[in-house]
């Protein structure tokens, strides 16, 4: 187990993995939950700004943000398929689209409706998920939503090095070495050399 302060290491699963996390967690009416999984995957942001995210904001088709880390203007453009499951749990939760409301808030009874949950929080919630449906992943977390959609980019563009480049941007890394790394391909390729002997 890591120490306080200390980085752990996440990897990116696999898409068919990441859309049953999201299938589960509607089907056990999670709802919250599923929406969470389904923002990681879907728009490849960092927690903290998810967190900061509005149902006015992910019910449009596109909406901009400044990212809290980089201070930078970010245009997400919203895939049909996240936008299936953000509409379909603003009706079941009786959200209106123009609701600017935050997103992700604490879902008992008596917590604090009105305030995001914290990071912490979050990523309790996203670790319990891939414990409650058996996925396994390397120290589940917002990372791992993140590097699923990183990955899924990357494959989505014929893993080229321009599909890099492209997350490198999206990721504000500072080189295409950063973003292979940071999506698995360079352990991958370690692996990869060992079991080739």
């Amino acid at each position: 187990m890591a120490k306080q302060g200390q980085k752990t290491e996440t990897a990116p699963i696999k898409w068919n993995q990441a859309k049953t996390l999201i299938t589960c967690a509607m089907e056990d009416e999670k709802y919250n939950t599923a929406l969470m999984l389904a923002t990681g995957i879907y728009f490849g942001l960092r927690i903290g700004d998810i967190l900061k995210l509005t149902w006015s904001q992910i019910l449009s088709d596109d909406f901009t943000i400044t990212e809290g880390k980089t201070k930078k203007s970010r245009k997400i453009d919203v895939h049909k398929d996240y936008l299936k499951i953000a509409r379909k749990v603003a009706r079941l939760c009786h959200i209106d689209d123009d609701d600017d409301r935050l997103v992700f808030t604490h879902q008992r009874s008596d917590g604090d409706q009105s305030r995001g949950i914290s990071v912490v929080s979050a990523n309790k919630r996203i670790k319990k998920a891939f414990e409650d449906y058996g996925i396994e992943a390397q120290n589940a977390s917002s990372h791992t939503l993140r590097k699923t959609f990183g990955r899924r980019v990357y494959e989505n563009n014929k893993q080229s090095e321009a599909a890099l480049i492209l997350l490198s941007k999206i990721f504000g890394h500072k080189d295409i070495s950063t973003t292979r790394g940071y999506i698995g391909l360079t352990q991958e390729k370690i692996t990869n050399a060992y079991l080739s002997l």
